[in-house]
């Protein structure tokens, strides 16, 4: 990012709380930042969210403040926790609880994306893995490539779910389920490229 010059620098702008990952303060300098998360620096308002780029792999993309207030989350598994409530696993190791919408359970599914508030942790939406639905493809040889799913083929016991992404240039493509990552239903809710 080029916001400091030495370690020093680096190791003062920590200490004081003025770097925040997900909405948090961070004071370790080597904490580790994954994918989707948003990292603001005080001083200098800005945000960045961590995001596959193609030929580049996960980098910094600068974004909007607003959209620095949320994160999206992929939903890896769906489990049954003491007492009977369901708890869902993201892909960044949050365990979210199924809140339920007048008197219905949620409905997240595998594969699903949750809109996430930063820090409160609060599922604000939903954006379901369907035919339709913009994806961001996230491992693989297609990393950082983008586009409407056109087609989803399920798995089986030898052979992995597959998904058929078509670009903005209308180029087709094959990837696996698992390393697709929805990211908007008309247009991707969060920006994907650097400016």
């Amino acid at each position: 990012m080029k916001l400091a010059k030495t370690r020093r620098e680096v190791t003062s702008i920590l200490s004081k709380g003025k770097v925040k990952v997900d909405g948090r303060a961070r004071i370790e300098r080597n904490l580790p930042v994954g994918l989707m998360d948003v990292v603001e620096l005080a001083d200098a308002n800005v945000a960045y969210r961590v995001l596959p780029v193609e030929r580049r792999g996960l980098s910094l993309i600068k974004i909007p403040k607003d959209e620095a207030k949320f994160k999206l989350c992929k939903v890896l598994r769906k489990t049954t926790a003491p007492g009977g409530r369901t708890q869902f696993g993201t892909h960044d190791g949050r365990n979210i609880r199924a809140e339920a919408k007048e008197g219905q359970p949620a409905d997240y599914s595998t594969n699903d994306t949750l809109r996430v508030s930063i820090p409160t942790q609060k599922v604000l939406g939903q954006i379901r893995f369907e035919k339709g639905n913009f994806a961001l493809v996230i491992a693989g040889r297609n990393l950082g490539k983008s586009g409407k799913i056109v087609d989803l083929q399920h798995g089986t016991a030898t052979r992995p779910a597959m998904v058929t992404i078509e670009d903005t240039s209308g180029n087709k493509f094959d990837t696996m389920a698992d390393y697709t990552f929805v990211v908007g239903t008309d247009k991707p809710a969060i920006k994907l490229e650097a400016a």
